[in-house]
């Protein structure tokens, strides 16, 4: 099942379909599974899809994130044809079956976007709430038959003890701008439509 959000823009209603996913995090990471500190700075959000798809982009609110890794699981990623970083997954995933290993391999998943800074300076608040979208133009890899996507979360700064993002949203396609004309002005500077 997919939603489809309306957005209005310049009077336009537009429609954007959304993608169905399974949500589990954030998990803390740390390179020590035996002594979890109390802040690790680094938090991972797993996303599941239920099948192969394509996301064009993915939308969030921010909560004292500092920066955002986007690590992509394909249906075809065993290997690195389209120049993406392998060996790079984290934590194990929430698969079932035969296909479970996948999940907790870590050259299965591939780095997409490395670290999109989203709050320019991590000690001050600015940029700390907005509004996020990553689209698949920013990443290495193409964002097609996706099976799962890990949100690396950073935060280095000790002020925020608690970070996040939230209200996650994945959408098939790109954002799409509204058609719209451009006036042209001629040399005299009469504008022609």
């Amino acid at each position: 099942m997919h939603n489809i959000y309306y957005h209005t823009f310049a009077g336009l209603i537009m429609s954007r379909e959304t993608v169905t996913f399974a949500q589990s995090g954030p998990t803390p990471v740390c390179v020590d599974e035996g002594t979890l500190p109390s802040r690790t700075g680094c938090y991972v959000i797993t996303l599941t899809f239920p099948q192969p798809t394509q996301v064009g982009e993915i939308t969030f609110r921010n909560h004292y994130t500092w920066a955002v890794g986007v690590h992509v699981l394909r249906a075809t990623s065993s290997t690195s044809s389209s120049g993406g970083v392998v060996g790079a997954g984290l934590l194990g995933g929430e698969a079932g079956g035969d296909a479970a290993w996948v999940w907790k391999d870590p050259a299965a998943w591939q780095v997409g976007v490395r670290n999109k800074v989203i709050m320019p300076h991590p000690h001050t608040e600015t940029a700390s709430h907005d509004f996020v979208s990553i689209t698949c133009l920013e990443s290495r890899i193409d964002w097609q038959d996706v099976i799962g996507m890990r949100l690396v979360l950073r935060q280095p700064s000790p002020v925020w003890r608690t970070f996040f993002i939230e209200e996650i949203t994945a959408y098939r396609e790109l954002p799409r701008l509204p058609p719209f004309s451009v006036p042209i002005i001629t040399q005299d500077g009469q504008v022609s439509k």
